[in-house]
């Protein structure tokens, strides 16, 4: 029987694409200049990269885990790729390949530390966003770097036909690619199983071990091109840049709907997460809101977000409870009916 329209699962499933439609259409009433396509490209364009970095931060969140160091990952990345293009002269896509590699070698760290000490990834980020924003400083010496050559610029600043930016095209081969992953291959469903339950996932004959670290170094990859992607939009690298993203990140990926606990989620509401974020910043800029009610916005979403997953979860035990109930009840009436019979 064909199930009906359900409202809960319809807000619950697309919650962030009915709060962008309103604040676009807010936004749009409070400045004409909102809706128009120069704006809306500059809004893709400076979100690309985050895009890109949540193609592999919800991986991680899918999976029942947490990484806070991806912003402090992407400063270390940034200031030795920009020390790479300014003091040697390997070529740019080998630079970039080093850099992407650095990527996926601080995300294997965290899942190695995870799995040796017992840990969740949450306490181990934690713990090495500290060391990684250290090293960062160390490496670049506080120093801002710039200068870099022009191959290494056009990935963040090249246009396709003077309309479209190349970081809006290679986020959309990003997200269409994990899309696929995530929503067509036993790949996807074993995260899902696996941020759903763990020991389950296992007694299914799924190595979890190796799946976590499939997972950290697709994450580890994603973080790195998005890194490249920043930095070379931006024609800078230091090691402030980067600190800061998780939680934007992060907020996008709870906003999408991807649950806390992990197991549940699409990439395309993750997507509207992005977006959602990305509008909130530039339409409240046009509207000449001061940044630090942008950073107050932000936060209340995040909280928003959470507490929406939460009552999510104890509708969704409330029902199983009642169901449970009635499969009792309906057992007990059985067994009296058999006594009387």
């Amino acid at each position: 029987m064909k199930k009906g329209f359900s409202f809960n699962d319809f807000l619950k499933n697309n919650v962030a694409w009915v709060i962008l439609a309103l604040i676009s259409l807010i936004f749009t009433f409070l400045n004409p200049r909102f809706l128009t396509i120069r704006n809306l490209t500059t809004v893709l364009d400076q979100n690309a990269y985050l895009v890109v970095a949540a193609c592999g931060i919800v991986l991680i969140q899918m999976s029942g885990n947490l990484d806070i160091s991806i912003g402090y990952q992407m400063s270390i990345i940034g200031v030795i790729v920009g020390t790479l293009l300014l003091k040697t002269a390997l070529p740019v896509f080998l630079i970039c390949i080093i850099g992407i590699v650095i990527g996926i070698a601080m995300a294997v760290l965290n899942c190695w530390l995870a799995e040796r000490l017992k840990l969740s990834w949450l306490i181990v980020s934690l713990a090495t966003q500290n060391i990684f924003l250290g090293i960062s400083y160390l490496f670049s010496g506080s120093k801002t770097m710039n200068g870099f050559p022009q191959g290494y610029l056009d990935i963040g600043q090249t246009y396709i036909g003077k309309a479209v930016p190349l970081a809006v095209i290679i986020a959309a081969v990003c997200f269409i690619i994990m899309n696929f992953v995530l929503s067509k291959t036993y790949f996807g469903r074993y995260i899902y199983a696996l941020g759903g339950n763990e020991e389950a996932t296992r007694l299914a004959g799924i190595n979890v071990r190796l799946m976590k670290y499939m997972i950290a170094i697709i994450a580890g990859f994603f973080v790195g091109l998005s890194t490249l992607m920043l930095t070379s939009r931006m024609g800078t690298a230091q090691s402030g840049i980067g600190p800061g993203t998780e939680f934007t990140v992060i907020t996008a990926v709870f906003l999408g709907g991807v649950s806390i606990r992990g197991g549940e989620g699409k990439l395309s509401g993750v997507l509207a997460g992005v977006l959602l974020l990305g509008v909130l910043t530039n339409g409240m800029q046009l509207a000449g809101i001061d940044t630090y009610w942008q950073s107050i916005c932000k936060g209340a979403l995040m909280i928003g977000a959470i507490a929406f997953d939460v009552y999510q979860l104890n509708r969704r035990q409330k029902v199983k409870k009642e169901e449970i109930a009635k499969m009792e009840e309906s057992a007990l009436a059985a067994e009296k009916e058999k006594e009387n019979k």
